[in-house]
């Protein structure tokens, strides 16, 4: 695929979608102190003192209700050549791709194109009969039963039990420039033949949250199939064009950029810490060109408008009761499911002996209900609340990303629509290019500093973050 530069002329349009200014972008200066804390504690490993202020780091920004209220950029995007992070480096987000793979699936849902009940045998003719009775939501889900891709590839001997291991402490150089090492590298076709194998035996499905990535590769080659376009292209113009995510790719193995591209000049190097050593850029491995379950690249400032869509999809669909956004091709879909859009993202799967899996589609999910005193005319009142968050953490080699939102509102009486003045939501996004970088830690902390630091009022305190 030929090099497309993605920027625009001017740097500063890219904010202006957020109603910010690049030269003066808010601040919190209690967000700053959480951050560099645990940057200063990276530093303090290292055995050269005059080393111990370059260190990898993050790029975070919070959204307060409608509003972006942060947006700083901590550390070096490579250590190398002494390049800080800025709102315009661009990360691999690993698993946070999965949002991305389930909206498409959901568009295709919403279009009719394809129904979530649909046996994934209706697109993989090649599979097993197994294929049957797995559904595209048990992959939406994770509840397909199927075995990790990289555990099929492990098993096949074509490389060592312990090469994620070798890679992580193996020094190299492979991003930003993500060039091929092999003649034919490993891509989602050969995983596909994997699945295909009828030496494969998975599980049952629809009975138990079981996370896997492979779901999500099958899921992007389905989109493939069913639509006769690269994945990464149906991306773009479908969604990240319409978001205005312009620095925002899906990494594959037809990717071929210009050394003066924005997809390789912006882009971090990740790191990990070993001891005795310092931090070793860590890059390639044969799995890299694999997609669907990861490889979307991005920065921190598209995120927050993915981020800003999410929270005006979700005021509007909850308070208001009417949908907000939706791309252009996609206006053609039927009002139930136009009504039902959001729910698709965010509603707890159902599966057999009358269960539910706390998975959305590309979210993992919590709910809780609490009682507080609020003041109503000068007088305490209990109300009930409810409370969600939808989040997930993206790992891969030495990046390190977690995205959480999370709404809380008076529970209206019967028959009322929720008070706008109760609602408040709360986005958290932190993407750091070091494995040591406890991202889900920083946006547990920086929750706490809104929200509070009790379970009850902040559910944000109930990620686990070890």
């Amino acid at each position: 695929m030929a090099s497309k530069k993605v920027h625009r002329e001017n740097p500063q349009d890219a904010f202006d979608d957020l109603d910010l200014d690049q030269n003066a972008l808010p601040k919190d200066p209690r967000i700053d102190e959480i951050v560099n804390k645990q940057l200063y504690e990276l530093g303090a490993h290292l055995t050269k003192t005059e080393n111990r202020d370059r260190v990898p780091g993050a790029a975070v920004v919070v959204r307060k209700n409608k509003k972006v209220i942060h947006l700083n950029c901590y550390g070096y995007a490579n250590l190398e050549t002494g390049a800080k992070i800025t709102p315009e480096t661009v990360f691999d987000l690993g698993s946070l791709s999965k949002e991305f793979t389930a909206l498409v699936i959901l568009a295709m849902v919403d279009e009719e194109e394809i129904d979530k009940k649909d046996p994934i045998s209706k697109f993989f003719s090649e599979f097993p009969s197994y294929a049957d009775s797995v559904t595209v939501e048990d992959l939406l889900h994770h509840t397909a039963a199927l075995p990790e891709y990289v555990k099929i590839y492990e098993k096949s001997k074509q490389v060592a039990k312990d090469w994620y291991d070798v890679a992580m402490e193996k020094s190299d150089g492979w991003y930003p420039q993500m060039a091929k090492k092999k003649a034919r590298e490993i891509t989602n076709k050969d995983v596909i033949q994997w699945f295909a194998s009828q030496a494969l035996r998975p599980g049952k499905p629809n009975t138990k949250l079981e996370y896997s990535n492979s779901g999500y590769v099958l899921l992007a080659e389905l989109v493939e199939r069913v639509n006769q376009i690269p994945f990464s292209e149906y991306l773009k113009t479908r969604f990240f064009d319409w978001m205005k995510m312009d620095n925002t790719y899906l990494f594959d193995e037809n990717c071929d950029f210009a050394e003066d591209a924005p997809q390789i000049v912006n882009h971090a190097r990740c790191y990990n810490g070993v001891k005795g050593t310092g931090f070793i850029p860590v890059g390639y491995t044969p799995l890299n060109f694999i997609y669907g379950d990861g490889n979307v690249h991005s920065t921190i400032v598209d995120l927050a408008k993915w981020d800003w869509h999410l929270d005006r999809l979700d005021y509007f669909g909850l308070v208001k009761k009417e949908n907000f956004w939706r791309p252009a091709q996609v206006e053609k879909s039927s009002k139930r499911a136009r009504e039902s859009y959001r729910e698709l993202l965010w509603e707890p799967a159902k599966i057999k002996n009358n269960k539910q899996v706390h998975y959305g589609a590309g979210w993992h999910l919590l709910r809780n209900k609490y009682e507080d005193d609020v003041e109503e005319n000068g007088k305490l009142v209990t109300e009930t609340f409810e409370s969600r968050t939808e989040y997930h953490r993206g790992v891969w080699l030495g990046w390190r990303g977690y995205f959480a939102r999370g709404v809380r509102w008076v529970i209206p009486e019967d028959g009322k629509n929720i008070d706008p003045k109760t609602w408040e939501s709360l986005g958290i996004i932190v993407l750091g290019n070091c494995s040591q970088v406890n991202t889900c830690l920083i946006a547990q902390q920086i929750s706490q500093l809104y929200w509070g630091k009790w379970k009850k009022d902040n559910i944000m305190n109930n990620f686990n973050c070890e």
